[in-house]
């Protein structure tokens, strides 16, 4: 299974403070999307949902059914970004599309060339779910912007 929920971009310091506001142990709390919103600059439950269901899907957040909870001791930068392009839906797809250019590829480039399955999934995840994707394997080094578009791998 990979996961679907990609809240806004962030950087490495939103990831941290978004992971130190989980609880460490489920009971803690019973609203652990009110607590993201009240500690850190996550101010929409639903975005909150959205943090928790990808910080499960990087692995540094466990949901045991009763609430979610801080899995790991520390933020391991590497396996993160590893996790992310095992684990988050539809990043071995883009890196795939990327990995077949010379060139940089614009968002629109990107999405024309998926193949129909991985579009439509894509497409179906949310509004705006490939540039939140594309934004996030910037953060994890897994793609590069700049002006002409996106290249597979790090600057």
């Amino acid at each position: 299974m990979r996961y679907r929920q990609l809240p806004p971009a962030g950087d490495w310091s939103t990831i941290e403070a978004v992971w130190q506001s989980v609880p460490t142990d489920p009971a803690e709390t019973t609203d652990c999307c009110a607590r993201l919103c009240d500690r850190t600059a996550v101010e929409r439950r639903e975005h909150a949902s959205e943090w928790l269901v990808f910080l499960s899907a990087l692995g540094c957040v466990t949901d045991d059914g009763d609430g979610y909870y801080r899995s790991v001791d520390s933020l391991d930068t590497e396996a993160l970004g590893d996790r992310f392009e095992t684990q988050v839906f539809g990043v071995s797809e883009v890196l795939a599309v990327l990995d077949a250019e010379d060139g940089p590829l614009t968002t629109a480039a990107i999405r024309s060339r998926l193949e129909d399955d991985p579009l439509r999934g894509i497409e179906r995840a949310r509004e705006g779910y490939l540039a939140r994707l594309l934004a996030w394997g910037v953060v994890f080094e897994r793609f590069t912007a700049d002006g002409a578009g996106y290249t597979a791998g790090a600057a």
